[in-house]
């Protein structure tokens, strides 16, 4: 299998094929992949699954893919790094950004086919891809315009992949979304993701509060929380250079010993083992 490696923090390709013309292969970089029209299977890690019309995949760096093209397919692929992640000079904003990259990373773990399921959203997103494209040819390079355009595409993706996740008869389904994305913005505060914390955000007893999430949601919010949370950890293993000590502290554990528990408890092997096998299945 090739690994395709780029240098830019970004980098966007358009273009239209009958046949794709790129072996199996991973790369060292994010991938956001629009297909505006066209049919086939996209083979994501193994797992094939249909396209047909718009639709949209989020690559990390470990995944590997290839398409095999049925019907003429034109493609928009966006291309970025860690360093583009980071490239926001307002501290909060680049703050924000990072959260919800950490969070869309996490969504495309649970979808192999098509992130968003609306017609009507993948409409709206196809326009604004387009005009990320359309900015690019211009410049050939990233600028500020090209930057939020991209981050509006992902908080698309995110109100998107919140309501899919929500079970189609629950009558509060927006209270469950209020307190997902509460747990996601707040999920480097322990103190803020006590069930005493919740339970008052969000004008519940805490009793109520758990039986609800558990029967609603089919899992405790305990449980939800962290998987949430070892998902950005196995996110930070593998495509970050954080140090070990970094991670702790930045999700709040108290040393690094409780992180080495809570990564041995969930899949039997250490931070530092996780990270010399980056490619490992788990």
């Amino acid at each position: 299998m090739e690994r395709f490696i780029q240098h830019e923090p970004l980098f966007i390709r358009h273009f239209t094929t009958e046949v794709w013309p790129y072996p199996v292969h991973n790369h060292n970089h994010f991938e956001l992949m629009y297909i505006h029209s066209g049919s086939g299977y996209h083979e994501l890690n193994g797992e094939v699954n249909p396209y047909n019309g718009r639709c949209m995949f989020l690559l990390a760096p470990a995944d590997y893919h290839i398409l095999n093209i049925q019907e003429k397919t034109e493609f928009s692929v966006l291309k970025f790094s860690n360093v583009y992640l980071d490239g926001a000079t307002d501290e909060s904003v680049k703050n924000e950004w990072n959260k919800l990259i950490d969070h869309l990373l996490v969504i495309s773990n649970a979808y192999d086919s098509c992130l968003v399921k609306s017609a009507d959203e993948l409409d709206k997103i196809d326009h604004i891809i387009r005009m990320v494209v359309r900015e690019w040819e211009d410049s050939n390079t990233s600028n500020e315009v090209i930057f939020y355009l991209i981050r509006s595409v992902f908080a698309l993706i995110k109100r998107n992949a919140l309501h899919q996740m929500i079970p189609g008869n629950l009558s509060n389904g927006n209270l469950f979304i209020d307190i997902m994305n509460y747990i996601h913005v707040n999920i480097q505060i322990p103190e803020k993701l006590r069930l005493s914390s919740l339970s008052k955000q969000f004008n519940l007893s805490p009793n109520h509060l758990s039986s609800l999430f558990k029967q609603q949601m089919g899992a405790s919010i305990k449980k939800y929380i962290d998987d949430y949370k070892f998902k950005l950890i196995e996110n930070r293993l593998r495509y970050s250079g954080l140090m070990l000590k970094e991670i702790s502290n930045e999700f709040g554990f108290t040393d690094l010993s409780h992180l080495n528990k809570f990564m041995k408890n969930r899949i039997g092997v250490s931070p530092k083992d996780l990270r010399k096998n980056p490619g490992s299945d788990i």
